[in-house]
């Protein structure tokens, strides 16, 4: 596996894309900072402060609630899906790692190495994006951005295993086809929800029916809102998309029953990959 991950990982080093996604996030992240530091700033309560008396007035946040309740989410988790689309259609396509693939174990292998890929690729982005901000934050003495804490690493989890269960299945998808555009296509619908809103109506009618015969009712459902399209869905609480949603709520902190059942889709989102790409010749 870890020739593997080395040659994806030296593919990545060397894709010009790579390094603009990374730098195109890194200034979203500093521009939105920059935003709320003059919107603070150019409050009439703010201004009128002396800066000596500044000290203990400021505005503080956790980064996982600037992270969440920016609305940066809205745009980070299309951008790294983006990227995994792109990247891992042309790798299928071209069939970059045919070479190191070699038996059922090298498939497996394959699997593996993608799903560590997306998940580093998730928290490079998480990093990149927060050094930025902290590079920002020194213009703003009003504004202050903590430092990582347990609570910060148990939400920056619960997104690494969200990416994982979008990401896996794009790659499943990209393994299957070997092409850029039906891989994008999918990734599409699963970073904006829609996947799931069909997993939704689905789920709707099973519960409806359900009652109809006298069964207990299903899971409770959660309203999510799509990134892209101004629609609502209810869509089970433990999908992606509404924990999702709920990561970037105000005092968000997962806990062992949030992050269970996501990292239970993440691991049959691998075995769908794993599945697709023992499958397919490569």
């Amino acid at each position: 596996m870890l020739n593997l991950l080395r040659a994806q990982w030296y593919c990545l080093a060397r894709n010009r894309m790579f390094w603009g996604f990374l730098a195109l996030f890194a200034i979203v992240m500093a521009w939105d900072m920059v935003s709320i530091g003059q919107n603070y700033h150019g409050q009439e309560g703010f201004r009128n402060i002396p800066p000596i008396y500044r000290e203990g007035v400021g505005v503080a946040l956790d980064p996982e609630g600037y992270l969440g309740e920016g609305g940066v989410m809205y745009f980070f988790v299309p951008l790294v899906l983006l990227f995994v689309a792109v990247f891992f259609g042309e790798e299928f396509r071209a069939e970059t790692c045919r070479s190191l693939v070699v038996g059922p174990s090298s498939r497996r292998d394959l699997a593996l190495a993608s799903a560590v890929t997306v998940a580093l690729l998730t928290v490079l982005f998480v990093i990149v994006g927060l050094v930025a901000v902290y590079a920002v934050i020194p213009r703003f003495p009003l504004l202050d951005v903590g430092l990582p804490t347990g609570r910060t690493l148990r939400w920056a989890l619960q997104l690494v295993l969200i990416v994982e269960v979008y990401g896996l299945l794009t790659v499943a998808v990209a393994a299957a086809t070997k092409r850029v555009a039906p891989t994008v296509v999918a990734m599409l619908l699963l970073a904006t929800g829609q996947a799931e809103v069909l997993l939704m109506n689905l789920y709707v009618i099973a519960s409806q029916l359900g009652v109809a015969i006298g069964l207990p009712e299903l899971f409770a459902a959660a309203e999510v809102s799509s990134a892209f399209f101004e629609t609502a869905a209810m869509v089970p609480t433990w999908l992606p998309a509404a924990q999702l949603q709920w990561m970037m709520g105000e005092g968000c902190t997962p806990v062992a029953g949030d992050i269970a059942p996501v990292a239970l889709l993440a691991a049959g989102a691998f075995s769908v990959a794993l599945l697709v790409i023992r499958r397919r010749a490569l």
